[in-house]
């Protein structure tokens, strides 16, 4: 099973990617985004990323044009490392895009 990671850790590595915040025993972020297919579109290519790394957050298209991604571990109970690799692989492909 994955290590959960210190509040101190997820706190400094969120800081390095902007706009993420950690609660609730994972780490979220909400995008403002052109309309609601550009969202549909962007949660889309998030699962598709999830679904290579078998990692699988919880998306939320809502209020037209916004996109929220909550990351777990569910089996650790918390934040691992795995979940702030994908936090940055999602930053990556927002950038990218």
């Amino acid at each position: 099973m994955p290590e959960l990671l210190s509040q101190d850790t997820i706190e400094n590595r969120l800081a390095e990617l902007g706009d993420w915040q950690y609660r609730d025993s994972a780490v979220h972020k909400t995008w403002k985004l052109k309309g609601f297919l550009t969202a549909v579109t962007f949660a889309n290519a998030i699962a598709h990323l999830a679904n290579e790394a078998d990692h699988h957050p919880d998306l939320s298209v809502h209020d037209y044009n916004r996109l929220t991604v909550r990351i777990t571990t569910h089996s650790a109970g918390g934040v691992t490392e795995n979940d702030l690799t994908m936090a940055e692989r999602i930053e990556s492909l927002h950038r990218d895009s």
